[in-house]
């Protein structure tokens, strides 16, 4: 299965005071905790959560959260920041989802396997840009072979959207529509939309605007290359519509996020 999108953004590991709170804030990608020792809360809009040693907790782009440790038993994580559509299928697969930030191992799985590879990306450096792509990818591959609420494969009823994903992967760059896709999966459009919609929460058109995007903020890390031949590369033919569907997902225009990553970086 072809999957397209990687970014990491930032790494790092803390131990924290009694009570030590940080929010409530919003992050632009997503943001997963995975805890060492000791315990701690987390608020969303849609929940509270005590989360101890052992499990994670996934901060989804765009949520209003707030967390916080425990007063006697403050815990110690490893923090990792990423994007794109291999990370989104990866926390769907194991079960994460806005109504289930909580990650939990299987009973008798092997969590060290997991621990491992998040510390081997937190001793990296930052310019060590494909050594921690591939301990990411090990990383959420270690997650979803552990992780107690994993997903089955998908039934045939799912298999239209499964085809549109992989034709999307294959032809974001063309000037592609929903009627296009739906029509190559011989499926009724509106019918596609609820697949869609039943699966993520939104539709096959917004799903092509991420997919673009997450691919355009991989190209926009290259200062090299011009943004209007970056807009082209993922099916914009006009520079301007391309900045303006980017200012709604990233509140920003390509030029000032590629400013604001240099300067993080």
């Amino acid at each position: 299965m072809s999957h397209f999108g990687l970014n990491v953004f930032q790494y790092g590991h803390e131990v924290c005071r009694p009570g030590h709170s940080y929010g409530p804030a919003v992050r632009q990608h997503y943001l997963l905790h995975y805890i060492i020792r000791g315990t701690g809360e987390l608020f969303t809009e849609r929940g509270r959560y005590q989360i101890k040693a052992g499990e994670a907790f996934l901060i989804h782009p765009h949520e209003i959260t707030t967390y916080s440790a425990d007063k006697r038993q403050p815990w110690e994580y490893m923090w990792i920041e990423i994007d794109g559509l291999i990370v989104s299928r990866a926390f769907e697969s194991c079960g994460l989802h806005r109504d289930n930030p909580v990650y939990a191992p299987a009973a008798g799985s092997e969590q060290r396997e997991a621990l491992h590879y998040l510390q081997q990306i937190v001793r990296q450096e930052t310019q060590q840009s494909l050594r921690i792509a591939g301990l990411t990818c090990l990383f959420l591959d270690a997650l979803l072979a552990n992780a107690a609420n994993s997903r089955p494969a998908r039934q045939d009823d799912d298999h239209p959207v499964e085809k549109a994903i992989h034709w999307m992967e294959r032809n974001y760059h063309e000037n592609i529509s929903v009627s296009d896709i739906a029509t190559w999966c011989r499926v009724d459009r509106s019918y596609l939309s609820r697949l869609f919609k039943q699966r993520f929460g939104y539709g096959p058109k917004h799903y092509l605007i991420m997919l673009r995007m997450n691919v355009a903020t991989s190209l926009l890390i290259d200062a090299r290359l011009p943004i209007k031949v970056i807009a082209f590369s993922v099916g914009y033919r006009d520079q301007m519509q391309f900045a303006k569907v980017f200012r709604q997902i990233y509140q920003m225009s390509p030029g000032g996020w590629r400013r604001q990553q240099a300067a993080n970086g």
